[in-house]
């Protein structure tokens, strides 16, 4: 079991025990998971490594010295650890009460602020402007209008915009806690 499986083993024995004792070979689920979590890891990294957009926000150049390498490198990682272990590991109790469940997913639910410095990226860089058919995964992915987005990044402040529609921002909150329930 890699160190992936290993982490995954840990968090649920301690958010989720009935889930963890329901598994019929542990070692053996923990074991596939951890190899399937770090392969997308690393296909994530891979790709985001290679994204002109992402490179140029990280400050890559020509010039670029082999610690800033690393350094991008090791970030892109990180990312992409944090994205994958979000999709394929953490989970919590669903014998927990609704409440109790909200309150955990609040925790560790991406920030709204992630739209701002999405918002703040595409003003910066036009042209990296998604397709509609991006948009309109992201729009689905936040549980917003694909017009929320398009406004947002239009809007001279989008930190503002967002403060002006926390009633649309909280709604879509739970759209997504609720998915993510059921």
């Amino acid at each position: 079991m890699n160190r992936y499986g290993v982490r995954v083993r840990d968090h649920w024995a301690e958010h989720a025990p009935k889930r963890l004792a329901e598994l019929e070979n542990p070692e053996l689920f923990f074991t596939d998971l951890g190899a399937e979590i770090q392969a997308q890891v690393s296909d994530l990294a891979a790709i985001l490594e290679n994204n002109p957009a992402w490179m140029l926000e990280m400050g890559r150049s020509s010039e670029q010295t082999y610690l800033q390498d690393v350094a991008r490198r090791t970030t892109a990682r990180r990312i992409a650890e944090e994205v994958v272990m979000n999709q394929l590991a953490w989970v919590s109790d669903p014998s927990l009460p609704l409440d109790q469940a909200r309150e955990e997913w609040e925790q560790t639910r991406p920030s709204d602020e992630n739209l701002v410095a999405w918002a703040e990226r595409m003003q910066d860089a036009p042209d990296l402007m998604p397709s509609t058919v991006e948009l309109e995964d992201k729009a689905k992915e936040w549980a917003v209008p694909v017009e929320f987005l398009e406004s947002l990044v239009e809007a001279e402040i989008p930190r503002q915009y967002l403060e002006s529609n926390k009633a649309l921002l909280a709604e879509a909150a739970t759209i997504r806690f609720l998915r993510e329930v059921r």
